[in-house]
């Protein structure tokens, strides 16, 4: 057994250095204490995510107690040695022991120091993943704000669209008011042509229901004939070709008047109602030409008054765009011979120069003129005021797609030259406002037929002319002395006082004296009745030769405005 000396100052030394061991030891348990309470509150941000590290944690507190205990054992243990110093002796191999279980426990804290070390490595490494997450959810929140910001942008350029879009919206809106207006007024329009024509075609079909039956009367009464010396006949009998020919015209008249006065059972377009109508009068102008060969009556070409023109004033310019040779072939000397100069040009861009330098009276348009057709070119026209107000019409070609613009009217391939020259004529009389206010402001219509005054009411209906009617002569003058008119329209046939008293009594009256009087009269007028008419009247236009062109030309030239005091 060694020195008791030696044996102390070794347990002396082992004591101080298990004092010192349990003092760094409670130090870092200390710092871990520190560390482990930092890091829980670090964990509470974690809550959900962390609850695993924290049972770790929790764990590792039990261990850290338990060490803590141990250590106390330890320490009462050293305490016992101390006090039992001078025993030590008897028992060397207890001490051996207790410093074999000391050397064990040590082992034993360093393997838990080794592994809390570990735990804090991992905590750390925690720490800063979640550092490295606040900084990437803060570029993502900035990113956000920029995302935000663009489409903050955005929305503000859908409003504005969305305020061009409303406001031509609104310009929609008010173009469609626009065109619902005209669209309804040329419906009125139409209403009153339709009348009209329903009143002239009815007047027709009467008229040609008595030339029927002065037809069969005349061939009874050449049956009746035996054998009698040659008289003179008033009508002569019709031949078989001019027999077939009157049949077949009355057939068109009255098949075709059916077909436009019946709508509903027949839907038909506005071409095919053009068509219609162009069929009646062609097949009354040949009716009226054969009817006039039987009767002796002079025809439209022996007229002895030629239709009044103005020659103080140079022709109108009518401005042609089209590319087509045969279209300029048919129709140019064709209004040249009409009293009109024809200026034509082969595109839109030289139309649109031409159309601002001579302000023609009207503008023929090709459908397919180049360089983009005639819409783009009407409104490029309506763009400019010097050529806005001018008269369109659209030539288009026959089975090409349909064509409509607004205030235009449309011609289809091969023009009708007769149509053209009275669309012509209604827009010469419309497009200046010096010659239009020659136009008579207030006329009276005496006249016992109500075809020949709806007829009279329509064609002046666009020249905003007041027209008053009466059917008898009496009440005729009764009329013209009261209101004293611009103009008279006066038949000579009427069942109370005929046309010539009429006459005779407006000239007595001193206003109406040279109020102009215009006779529309179906009857046949002898060398007597134009000696009592001399001088009296101002022009005579029979029913049977009756013209809308010529019509409206004498209203132009005879019916001009006069000024009377109020």
């Amino acid at each position: 057994m060694p020195d008791s000396p030696n044996l102390s100052s070794a347990l002396g030394e082992t004591v101080s250095q298990g004092r010192q061991f349990v003092a760094r030891v409670e130090s870092l348990a200390g710092a871990i204490s520190a560390q482990l309470e930092e890091h829980e509150r670090a964990g509470h941000a974690w809550a959900g995510e962390r609850q695993t590290l924290k049972d770790e944690v929790e764990r590792l507190k039990g261990q850290v107690d338990a060490l803590n205990g141990t250590l106390a054992e330890l320490r009462q243990a050293v305490h016992r040695v101390g006090q039992e110093r001078d025993q030590v002796t008897a028992d060397r191999e207890q001490a051996r022991q207790g410093k074999e279980a000391a050397e064990r426990e040590l082992a034993a804290a360093a393997s838990e120091l080794t592994r809390l070390r570990e735990q804090l490595a991992m905590v750390t490494k925690d720490r800063d993943a979640l550092q490295t997450d606040q900084i990437q959810w803060g570029l993502d929140r900035e990113q956000l704000m920029a995302e935000q910001g663009r489409l903050k942008e955005g929305v503000s350029g859908l409003e504005a669209d969305m305020a061009t879009e409303r406001a031509a919206h609104q310009a929609l809106q008010a173009r469609h008011a626009e065109l619902t207006e005209q669209s309804n007024k040329l419906a009125g329009d139409w209403a009153t042509r339709r009348q009209a024509l329903a009143a002239e075609i009815a007047a027709q079909n009467e008229e040609m229901e008595q030339i029927r039956k002065a037809m069969l009367d005349t061939q009874d009464r050449d049956r009746r004939v035996v054998s009698t010396p040659p008289v003179s006949l008033p009508v002569a009998a019709p031949n078989t070709e001019q027999s077939h020919l009157i049949n077949s015209r009355l057939n068109t008249l009255v098949g075709f008047s059916s077909v436009l006065l019946d709508e509903r059972a027949h839907a038909l377009t506005a071409e095919e109602r053009r068509e219609y109508v162009k069929y009646l009068h062609d097949s009354a102008v040949k009716l009226s030409e054969t009817v006039r060969a039987l009767t002796g009556a002079r025809s439209a070409s022996a007229e002895s008054n030629p239709p009044v023109v103005d020659h103080d004033r140079r022709p109108p310019d009518i401005l042609v765009a089209d590319n087509d040779a045969n279209s300029r072939q048919r129709i140019e000397p064709f209004l040249k011979r009409a009293g009109y100069e024809v200026v034509y040009v082969e595109n839109g861009p030289r139309a649109l120069e031409k159309a601002s330098h001579l302000q023609p009276l009207a503008i023929l348009i090709d459908g397919q003129l180049p360089p983009s057709g005639a819409p783009a070119l009407v409104r490029e026209l309506r763009k400019d005021p010097r050529t806005r107000e001018i008269p369109m019409v659209l030539l288009a070609a026959p089975g090409g797609p349909p064509m409509a613009i607004a205030e235009c009217e449309v011609l289809t391939k091969p023009i009708d030259r007769q149509q053209l020259v009275q669309l012509m004529v209604r827009y010469d009389l419309m497009a200046d406002g010096k010659r239009a206010r020659k136009m008579p402001a207030n006329v009276l219509v005496i006249d016992d037929d109500p075809q020949a005054v709806s007829l009279v009411k329509a064609i002046l209906k666009p020249y905003n002319v007041r027209v008053n009617a009466v059917d008898s002569g009496r009440a005729g003058i009764e009329q013209a002395l009261r209101n004293k008119p611009d103009l008279v329209i006066l038949d000579l046939v009427m069942p109370d006082v005929d046309g010539f008293d009429v006459v005779a009594a407006i000239r007595r009256d001193r206003e109406m004296s040279r109020v102009p009087i215009l006779v529309h009269t179906a009857k046949t007028l002898t060398s007597e009745d134009r000696v009592r008419l001399e001088g009296k009247v101002e022009s005579i236009v029979e029913k049977a030769e009756f013209q809308p062109e010529r019509f409206l030309e004498l209203l132009l030239k005879r019916g001009e405005r006069r000024k009377r005091a109020a």
